[in-house]
């Protein structure tokens, strides 16, 4: 019983509560003082480290790509400009599942192979972590409009704005203003690492024309950004910045309304067009038909579309014919012939009595002039070089070609500017060939015979020349043996652009009554009309001279015919030769104006290039003077009679 009324060990229990709250309290306290540490830790010592981490987790730095320079036409009419379009952009750090994703995009878009293969070359290409890389370019409303309701469902795409190059005017100067497109992993392979940071942000950069030649220029400064994103990698702000610095803007010589001109004047035909300003060597010109839309580039070009290009081996639209090479033809007879005379080969009394054709002495074979293979036959009797000239005597310049000798011949040309490029800023032109001994040996390993002389005194044979070519010689020429440099820029962000003192090149000494006899004689190539005489006229006086009868201006011209296949010695009429399309002769002319002008200087030089066109002075000739009217009437309106001289030489040179 004394058992079972045990009384409680009140104190015991205290002691024992008290012991273990003090265990439990040097337990809590010593688990509060490592959490303590550790907040301590977290906090102070590794601050900077989990700070950094925080914020590399919504900010980002990221390019600022610049925007690319403008370019205009001499009179201001904007060639090349910048519009927005909007893309659809990935942060590849931010996908969780990005085949999953894209299969999804793909139901919600057209989303392409070729978008999906160029989306991987720019990502490979992009190495900076969570950079934005374009999937699919230029979204339609609708598409952007599924991407937004969509959006909870992509992580880590998002639409942005981007400023892209925009053409104006396609066609009619996709080759002379080139275009841009986007960069391809050989050209990236090809950067350093400075310019792999220039083009932090860019997709794009200039392929061909002057959007190439120029690129350092138009391109402009990469800028830098620190924004913040969220978890779906979309920008909430933007919190510095380094701001881009824009490309320079380009003003050309260029005129846009004589590049259409010249574009009508060719009707759909193949060939180029090229004008001079002689005084300054600005390109006015510089057309290649038929041509292509160089907006198709700029975001990428489709396969279907890019093969269409490709594939027409009849127009070939890619193909840039004013600056690649072709047989001059006739148009080289005047350089020729103010060679013979410059170099004492002959005189202006000299004359040979032509029968029609030439033979070399001891050789049976016969070099027809082009009149043997008319319906009249026959040569141009009693000839000097004038009359060679505007009546495009072959036999003539035969004669002549083997009296100078090739290597005569090649250099006295090489003033011209045949064989070489004396354009600033068109490096991309081809030099054509200006043969000579040496040349033939190197190129094919072969002597050089007295009947190649004879081709080339014609422009046939081995010599080819481009049509920007003819158009600098014959813009020597009009500025009487005045040599400037062909060039496209005109100014940079409105400052003048000048040629440093090495890119200018001497005159040509030639003696000035040689230079008004050869100008004599190519006036008359248009002006000189029909008389009596048998074949006394001008080559060109029908298609041009006659068709105008109140022009306010003499043209100084040549016309060209060159042939595309060969006409064996036994065929002399034209009606014999093969004249499909694609056989028949090239078509050329040369032409400047105004030419003996009392108070003005020549102010254009022109050459035309019409491929099968057949016949120079028909076909050629009169786009040549469609080209000079376009550009001469203006100045021909200015009263010359009523300024003082210093002005009219300031408006002349204009």
């Amino acid at each position: 019983m004394a058992g079972k009324w045990q009384l409680r060990d009140r104190e015991a229990e205290r002691a024992l509560f008290s012991s273990r709250l003090f265990v439990a309290s040097v337990v809590c306290l010593i688990l509060f003082i490592v959490l303590l540490i550790n907040l301590f830790n977290l906090q102070v010592i590794q601050h900077e480290y989990f700070s950094s981490r925080a914020d590399g987790n919504r900010l980002h730095s990221q390019y600022v790509a610049p925007s690319r320079g403008l370019i205009y036409d001499s009179s201001g009419a904007l060639l090349a400009d910048n519009q927005p379009i909007f893309n659809l952009t990935v942060v590849r750090e931010q996908v969780p599942d990005l085949d999953a994703a894209l299969t999804l995009v793909g139901e919600l878009i057209d989303l392409s192979m070729e978008d999906l293969t160029n989306f991987k070359t720019r990502s490979e290409r992009n190495r900076v972590p969570f950079a934005s890389v374009p999937l699919r370019y230029v979204l339609t409303e609708e598409e952007k409009a599924r991407i937004a309701v969509n959006g909870h469902l992509l992580s880590g795409f998002s639409i942005e704005s981007q400023f892209v190059r925009h053409y104006p005017f396609g066609k009619l100067n996709a080759h002379s203003l080139g275009y841009v497109a986007e960069i391809n992993q050989s050209e990236l392979d090809d950067f350093d690492e400075a310019r792999r940071e220039s083009y932090g942000g860019s997709n794009h950069i200039g392929k061909t024309g002057i959007e190439r030649t120029y690129e350092e220029l138009l391109h402009g400064q990469v800028g830098y950004e620190i924004v913040e994103k969220n978890n779906r990698g979309q920008v909430m702000r933007r919190l510095d910045r380094t701001d881009p610095v824009a490309g320079a803007d380009l003003t050309l010589f260029l005129q846009n309304q004589l590049q259409a001109t010249a574009s009508r004047a060719l009707g759909g035909k193949r060939g180029a067009v090229v004008a001079i300003e002689p005084s300054t060597g600005g390109i006015l010109a510089m057309i290649s038909e038929p041509g292509f839309d160089p907006n198709l580039f700029v975001t990428g070009i489709g396969r279907a579309e890019y093969a269409q290009l490709v594939t027409d081996e009849i127009n070939t639209p890619l193909f840039d014919r004013s600056t690649n090479p072709y047989p001059p033809a006739s148009t080289v007879k005047p350089f020729i012939g103010l060679g013979g005379l410059a170099l004492g080969v002959i005189d202006k009394d000299f004359t040979i009595d032509d029968p029609g054709y030439f033979h070399l002495p001891g050789v049976s074979y016969r070099w027809n002039d082009y009149t043997m293979r008319t319906a009249i036959g026959g040569g141009h009797g009693l000839t000097d070089l004038r009359k060679a000239i505007y009546q495009s005597c072959d036999t003539f310049f035969y004669d002549l070609g083997n009296r100078m000798g090739i290597e005569k011949i090649h250099d006295f040309m090489s003033l011209f500017g045949f064989g070489r490029s004396l354009a600033l800023d068109i490096p991309y032109a081809r030099t054509g060939v200006l043969p000579s001994r040496d040349w033939k040996s190197q190129a094919r390993s072969e002597p050089w015979y007295p009947g190649d002389t004879i081709n080339s005194s014609i422009g046939q044979g081995y010599m080819w020349a481009t049509p920007l070519q003819l158009a600098t010689a014959t813009a020597i020429l009009a500025n009487r043996g005045g040599v400037v440099a062909p060039r496209m820029l005109k100014a940079i962000d409105g400052v003048i652009y000048s040629p440093s003192t090495e890119e200018s090149v001497s005159p040509l000494k030639i003696g000035e009554d040689h230079l008004s006899y050869v100008e004599d004689a190519m006036t008359m190539v248009v002006h000189r009309p029909f008389s009596d005489v048998f074949r006394d006229y001008g080559t060109a006086f029908e298609a041009i001279a006659m068709t105008d009868p109140e022009m306010e201006y003499k043209i100084a011209g040549k016309s060209g015919s060159a042939q595309v296949v060969g006409i064996a010695q036994e065929i002399l009429q034209s009606s014999d030769i093969d004249t499909s399309d694609l056989n028949k002769d090239h078509a050329l002319f040369i032409a400047y104006g105004p030419a003996q002008h009392p108070t003005i200087d020549p102010q254009i030089a022109v050459a035309v290039f019409v491929e099968n066109g057949e016949h120079g002075s028909s076909v050629a000739g009169p786009i040549a003077k469609a080209v000079i009217d376009e550009y001469l009437l203006d100045i021909l309106s200015i009263d010359f009679a009523s300024i003082d001289d210093s002005l009219a030489e300031e408006l002349s040179q204009r």
